[in-house]
This record gives structure tokens, C-alpha cells and sequence, in this order.
């Protein structure tokens, strides 16, 4: 596609998309979108795509829509924030590849507040990692960096590369799921709290300590109570 109006031609049949390119195109806007997640418009953020070299602004938009929640969205925090560094248990490899069983990453918002996510099997290049080990967990630093996925036709998709800083670390220097699910419950309490608007970030909460310890460990027993029967 090249024009706006192929772009609204393939979206006549879904009125949010076709209203929110009609209002937004050419501009440096960005929209959240429940099923697809965010919506780039600014022209710039076509540049420096791997493998989509020749995408037009258009493909740019439509991509993002079609690749709706397809993602690896913990690096998409890091590439739009600030990414702070990576931890990972080396897998398997292969030729020119290493794989990671898990990849924890850590990332800061504008209100300075550190989180934590996670991404499993990740694939990278072993340029630049030195001699590892099947088992090895190594802290590093890394570029986030978007590609085209076209494996299950063309999508958007977020990646590592040119690590640095490596350095090998023990087995339980990694997060684990509870300390990640603890930190969901922390950004929740946050959001839904009443005083949230005279916080100025999340470390220097204005709760009672003691009620929100007890409201954490309460939702936390609550949501690993569900999941043990989910299974």
C-alpha cells in the first residue's frame, strides 16, 4: 500500500480502525487499542525495522493491526522505555544461535519505578556471548530491537542483540514467577489505590505499611489459589 486511501479501503468494514486512521494519519500519535496493544503513527518509527526495509507508512500501520497481541510484549516494554538489563539460562544452541529458556528482563517508567518481565525460548545471535554452557545464567545488557516476523505471515516482533556486559551468575540470582507475580500485584495496588495522585512514584508509598503487606500476601494467596485449580 502507498496511499491513505488503499489503507482506509482495506478498513472500510471495521469502523474503529477506519475512523482512527482517518483522524490519525500522518501524525506523531500514538492509541491504545485492547486487542492489538499500541498504535504508532508517527512516520519515523517506520525506519529501523529488520527485514521491513521496504515497508511503506502505510504497511507500518496495517502490520500493527494485523499483529494485534502477537508479540513479545515484555521486550516492547523495554524498547519503549528504558530497558535496564537481562538475565537468561542458556538453553541449546545451534549454528550461529544461542537459545535462552527464559529471558528475565528489568525496564524503568518515567516515574523511575523498576519492573520486572519475562520472555521464554528466545532465540538470539551468539555473537558477542563468548564461551557459555547448556545450564549457564548469565546478567547482560542488550539492544532491543523490532523485526518482521514471517513465520505465520508478516508481523511485528521485538528481539535482542549486540549484548554486552556479560557476566555469569548463579541459578537463584534469576527472578522467579512468584516474585514476578508479586510485582503485578504491586503495579496493581498502585493504580487502584485512592491516593495514588499524591504519590510522586511508587517508593514512597503513602498505605500503611502493614495493610499493605497483609493486602499484598492476600491477593497473592488468592491468585496462586486459582491457578492450582485451573490445573
Amino acid at each position: 500500500m502507498k496511499t491513505k486511501q488503499e489503507l482506509l479501503e482495506k478498513y472500510k468494514g471495521d469502523k474503529e480502525f477506519y475512523d482512527l486512521i482517518d483522524a490519525h494519519y500522518g501524525t506523531k500519535a500514538s492509541f491504545q487499542i485492547p486487542e492489538v496493544g499500541i498504535i504508532f503513527f508517527d512516520r519515523e518509527l517506520t525506519k529501523g525495522i529488520v527485514g521491513g526495509e521496504k515497508l511503506s507508512y502505510e504497511d507500518f500501520i496495517d502490520i500493527q493491526i494485523q499483529t494485534k497481541l502477537e508479540f513479545r510484549s515484555s521486550f516492547f516494554m523495554c524498547w519503549v522505555y528504558t530497558p535496564m538489563g537481562f538475565k537468561g539460562e542458556v538453553e541449546t544452541f545451534a549454528k550461529g544461535k544461542i537459545c535462552f529458556k527464559r529471558i528475565y528482563d528489568e525496564y524503568m517508567l518515567p516515574d523511575t519505578s523498576i519492573h520486572m518481565g519475562k520472555e521464554d525460548h528466545v532465540w538470539m545471535s551468539s555473537e558477542g556471548f563468548g564461551k557459555l554452557n547448556k545450564g549457564d545464567c548469565i546478567s547482560f545488557f542488550a539492544e532491543v530491537y523490532r523485526y518482521i516476523k514471517k513465520s505465520d505471515g508478516k508481523k511485528l516482533d521485538y528481539g535482542l542483540r549486540n549484548p554486552e556486559g556479560i557476566e555469569k551468575i548463579n541459578k537463584y540470582d534469576l527472578p522467579s514467577d512468584d516474585d514476578l507475580l508479586m510485582q503485578e500485584i504491586d503495579s496493581m495496588l498502585c493504580e487502584t489505590c485512592s491516593m495514588a495522585d499524591y504519590c510522586s512514584n511508587r517508593s514512597n508509598c503513602m498505605r500503611d505499611p502493614k495493610e499493605r503487606k497483609l493486602l499484598k500476601k492476600q491477593m497473592f494467596d488468592l491468585v496462586k489459589g486459582t491457578s492450582k485449580k485451573e490445573k
